[in-house]
């Protein structure tokens, strides 16, 4: 039987910094990279929004991938039935393709803002295709539509450090979100009302999306609720409020 090492003190302290520095080494490469890759915003000193003033009850209902044929009537209607404006993140392609909806969109007081051209997240394009992906959007809302916007919202979220700096350099506001329910899971209308009514707080920016049927069901019953709360709804600032 080989007898038995039993390790000292010291030795035990000195194993413990040995660990502790190669995690701190490790953890800090790993963080620098990410970082790196995706900054944060406020360190490019990119625009963004991604909240509104929690000193008011007011909130913003968001839907991403508008236009559609067959749900942005639905959902327009049940917008008008509960009284609220929100704001569409626009599909440059959708656009051109069902014109009318967005008429549509504008008279009834919404905002429109871009969500790019053909909905590719840009981090699995090249940086040359940016200026497509982004630009094209903003002059169809603008040139077609009356409604100049500097508000953009990346497919999917996808955002790296070229991303940011392009945004950056052309003084585009990011428009971020404050609370998803993921509605794009498709659940029941009833569970995306209580996901969202279950989390609201002042000033949130709520994500939801254009082209599911079970999203314009749960409109009414958000409202309802968040009416009851003392709640109102505003479309999307341009730019982030003086808190």
């Amino acid at each position: 039987m080989s007898d038995l090492m039993i390790e000292t003190p010291a030795a035990a302290r000195k194993s413990l910094l040995t660990r502790m520095a190669a995690f701190i080494a490790v953890t800090s490469v790993v963080w620098g990279g990410y970082y790196w890759w995706r900054p944060p915003a406020p360190m490019l000193g990119l625009h963004h929004v991604e909240h509104l003033p929690p000193s008011t009850k007011e909130v913003c209902m968001t839907f991403d991938d508008a236009p559609h044929p067959l749900t942005t009537p639905l959902l327009l209607a049940a917008l008008k039935g509960s009284h609220i404006h929100g704001s569409f993140m626009c599909v440059g392609n959708n656009l051109m393709l069902y014109p009318e909806l967005a008429r549509r969109m504008v008279e009834d007081g919404h905002h429109l803002a871009d969500h790019s051209q053909y909905h590719h997240n840009l981090t699995t394009v090249t940086p040359a295709e940016y200026d497509h992906e982004v630009e094209t959007c903003f002059k169809v809302i603008s040139a077609d539509h009356g409604q100049p916007t500097s508000l953009f919202r990346p497919p999917g979220g996808g955002l790296n450090r070229s991303e940011m700096q392009y945004l950056y350099d052309h003084h585009v506001t990011l428009a971020w979100w404050s609370s998803d329910v993921g509605d794009y899971a498709i659940p029941d209308a009833w569970a995306i009302a209580s996901g969202v009514i279950a989390t609201l707080r002042p000033g949130d920016i709520l994500l939801l999306h254009d082209e599911l049927a079970s999203t314009p069901k749960a409109v009414p019953l958000i409202a309802k609720e968040a009416f009851k709360r003392g709640y109102t709804f505003v479309p999307m600032p341009e730019s982030a409020p003086l808190r």
